[in-house]
């Protein structure tokens, strides 16, 4: 333990026989300058990683999106149907590879602060989790907030996963508080690691079953309570004689008039049946079933009476009564009771459920037909567009999307599919035509492929010119070869994109002083990784995925040393640089991807629950996969990995204490508003500076704990009390100076205002300049 404690103490990196990783470069050249200039340079030196983070996040946030994409498309037995699932979970992406997307920065920063000092603590990693999570609670959910329009407002949807999420990011934090105080004070044993890590599986996997509808509050009440919530027994006879006449119930007791009625009822669930299992693909064969059969299958399809079928129907064979159900627009389609589907203004489907097409050497039109059934009054659209699978655009396809519009009686429309040619030994491949955004009170065919929210025509392109080498055929059944070419393409496109103004010669050559000048600042950063990163088409995404992920761990390994360089420097904590540049700097990728998401997304789920969600994860595996390691290897050697908690605690301690305020606002917004995000003006201002003000009582409440280690507990929860009338001061200067600015407009303009305002912050930060320069 004691040598474990002493390597804690180290020379400092900015100092004579202190270095980091990579920095710094001029040795003791760098070491002899002014420190205000080594300052500025570190500070501008994280400044351009952090946007070298930036950048690098896109690509690693796009590897992901083509990962998670990736549909699986499964024909049912051998009929012509296939179905359409994705092979990620929808919460298991956004818990695992988005947030790992999202949260790589502080995560490897993290794992790379224990490891390059052999597993003992550094003051950047568990720090730099702790303020990237008040940074995401605080700022990032104030500024979704605000960035909905006015009226506008956006609700939580998986109210389930969203509490699971909210409730593990504060119990994250409170079991790292149990861990490094309670449980063992200032040590983490081999067991607290390896809990810590596995929470993380823990938690995605009860995401999971909340997700699916396995874990609900339903079910588990049906499972603590099965008298009360059973359905049967809510419905069975209370009285003596209700029970008697249940347990000896006879047929023979009902009059005719009831027998008929149960009879035709029961003719109608078969036909029904009959009809569904005709349309799921089951291939029931016609000479198979019996002739009442095949008469209430006609019936059904008909919706015909049974009685004026019985001499002279001839029902026709299996397959074309499979086309006709779809392909006729006079013919119906039907629920699940056997009854049509209501909608006046139709419902939209493919004439078939999917296409085969024999590829030729020469370019092909392929028209598909798409149709409006069970209703055509008034004009009704749809967009369509086309979706790769193992089809390539540009390769075995082109490209193409736009609107489908039926006009008021009209029920079939066309458009038309080009297929390339296929080369010799080259394998088949797939496609989809996909249906969306219906208009005009149209709705899509439940039963297809895509159900209610799109519908998926599959195309199937089977090569039929036969030859090529022995070799091409062998790697193209390993990797797709046109995937190959069409991600050489995009690179080399990406390359050309970076190197010019604007994108392209055309822009380049329109660019001003301005343009250029962004260009050349940003160059550095686009041109290395468009060189070195190729785009997600290889390989499903996987190959740009880990790629990006090896930029991220270099990245930070430059960031780590930055900011200690700048704290020796600025002589301030390591800890404080961390909870507040570092944190900021790695965070500001997610502070745009959840502005963007609040905005266009119907719901707040991809905003607020990837923020709680991210928090958990980043303890899980930010501080629980290094502690596991650090705790592994002390273990090895004998002894426990020492951790100094006394000021992180502190910092937890707060940071609790102001996310439980954030998720008791975020709640009564949805009471009081009818969303989380958005809502009148006023309360979104005042939500939104609340939770500013927060962050800024976090940074303000840290600071002075790291000045103060030596600090009581008693001084410690006074100061955390102080501040409570602090922030209530700070939100009655806010609302005062709204109620001036609204004031203002009616005599001096909200213009005026807010150049009187803006006027006395430039004096009072000239006098703060003047100030720092003359502090010696």
């Amino acid at each position: 333990m004691e040598d474990n404690a002493t390597l804690l103490e180290e020379a400092r990196i900015c100092e004579p026989g202190g270095s980091g990783q990579l920095l710094p470069l001029g040795g003791d050249w760098e070491i002899e300058l002014n420190p205000r200039v080594r300052m500025v340079l570190y500070f501008m030196g994280l400044i351009y990683s952090f946007m070298g983070v930036s950048i690098v996040a896109d690509l690693f946030m796009s590897a992901i999106e083509r990962v998670t994409s990736v549909q699986r498309c499964v024909q049912i037995g051998t009929s012509k149907r296939f179905r359409t699932a994705p092979v990620w979970n929808e919460t298991v992406a956004t818990l695992t590879l988005m947030a790992l997307g999202s949260s790589a920065p502080e995560i490897m920063l993290s794992l790379n602060d224990i490891v390059k000092r052999t597993f003992v603590q550094g003051k950047l990693g568990a720090s730099t989790i702790v303020g990237s999570a008040a940074f995401n609670l605080f700022v990032i959910v104030a500024v979704c907030i605000n960035t909905i329009p006015a009226g506008e407002s956006r609700q939580i949807k998986q109210r389930g996963v969203y509490a699971i999420t909210a409730f593990f990011s504060i119990f994250a934090y409170v079991w790292l508080l149990f861990i490094c105080v309670v449980s063992s004070i200032d040590e983490i044993e081999l067991w607290e690691g390896m809990v810590t890590f596995s929470y993380f599986p823990i938690f995605v996997t009860i995401c999971y079953l909340a997700d699916i509808g396995v874990l609900t509050i339903e079910n588990l009440r049906s499972k603590l309570c099965p008298k009360r919530y059973d359905e049967e027994a809510d419905n069975a006879p209370k009285t003596w004689l209700e029970k008697f006449k249940v347990e000896n119930f006879r047929e023979e007791d009902l009059d005719p008039e009831e027998k008929r009625r149960r009879e035709e009822e029961e003719k109608k669930r078969e036909a029904a049946r009959m009809a569904k299992e005709r349309e799921m693909g089951m291939n029931l064969k016609s000479g198979h079933l019996t002739r009442r059969q095949r008469i209430l299958r006609a019936c059904c399809r008909r919706r015909q009476d049974p009685a004026q079928l019985e001499e002279d129907v001839e029902v026709p064979l299996e397959e074309e009564e499979h086309n006709t159900y779809l392909s006729d627009p006079n013919i119906p389609l039907l629920d699940d009771d056997g009854n049509p589907l209501e909608n006046e203004y139709g419902i939209i489907t493919f004439s078939q459920h999917s296409v085969t097409i024999r590829a030729k050497n020469e370019v092909q039109n392929i028209p598909v037909e798409i149709v409006r059934k069970n209703g055509n009054e008034g004009k009704v659209t749809c967009t369509y567009r086309l979706e790769q699978l193992s089809a390539i655009p540009g390769f075995d396809y082109e490209e193409d999307e736009g609107e489908i519009q039926f006009r008021d009686g009209v029920q079939t429309a066309e458009i038309s599919l080009t297929i390339l040619p296929k080369k010799r030994g080259e394998r088949s491949d797939r496609f989809q035509v996909v249906l969306e955004e219906p208009t005009g009170g149209a709705e899509f065919n439940p039963d297809f492929d895509g159900g209610e929210e799109c519908q998926r025509l599959t195309i199937v392109v089977e090569n039929e010119i036969r030859g090529g080498s022995c070799f091409t055929a062998l790697i193209d059944a390993v990797v797709n070869l046109d995937e190959l070419r069409q991600g050489t393409s995009l690179w080399k496109a990406q390359i050309l994109e970076v190197i010019f103004v604007g994108g392209s010669k055309e822009e380049q050559d329109q660019a001003g002083a301005l343009d250029w000048l962004n260009h050349l600042i940003w160059l550095p950063w686009t041109l290395i990784f468009a060189l070195f990163t190729p785009p997600p088409a290889y390989l499903g995404g996987w190959v740009c995925f880990f790629i990006s992920l090896m930029h991220i761990a270099w990245l930070t390994i430059i960031i780590g040393d930055l900011a200690e360089l700048f704290g020796c420097v600025a002589n301030v904590d390591d800890n404080i640089t961390a909870i507040s540049f570092v944190a900021l700097g790695t965070s500001v990728p997610d502070l745009f991807a959840s502005m963007t998401a609040a905005r266009q997304d119907p719901t707040a789920d991809a905003s607020i629950v990837n923020v709680t969600g991210s928090n958990s994860v980043n303890v899980f595996l930010g501080i629980g996969m290094p502690w596991l390691l650090a705790s592994f290897y002390w273990y090895m050697q004998g002894t426990t990995f020492a951790v100094t908690s006394q000021g992180m605690s502190f910092s937890v301690l707060v940071f609790t204490c102001g996310a439980c305020v954030v998720l008791t606002v975020i709640q009564l917004r949805r009471w009081k508003f009818g969303g989380e995000l958005g809502g009148p003006v006023d309360a979104k201002a005042y939500s939104s500076f609340l939770l500013v003000i927060l962050w800024l009582s976090y940074i303000g409440l840290s600071v002075w704990k790291f000045e103060n280690m030596e600090a009581p507990l008693t001084q410690d929860l006074m100061v955390l009390g102080l501040c409570i009338p602090l922030v209530a001061v700070a939100l009655m200067i806010f609302a005062l100076i709204r109620f001036a600015l609204k004031v203002s407009k009616e005599y001096i303009g909200e213009e005026g205002f807010w150049g009187i305002f803006i006027a006395i912050g430039i004096v009072g930060l000239r006098f703060a300049i003047l100030f720092i320069f003359q502090w010696q």
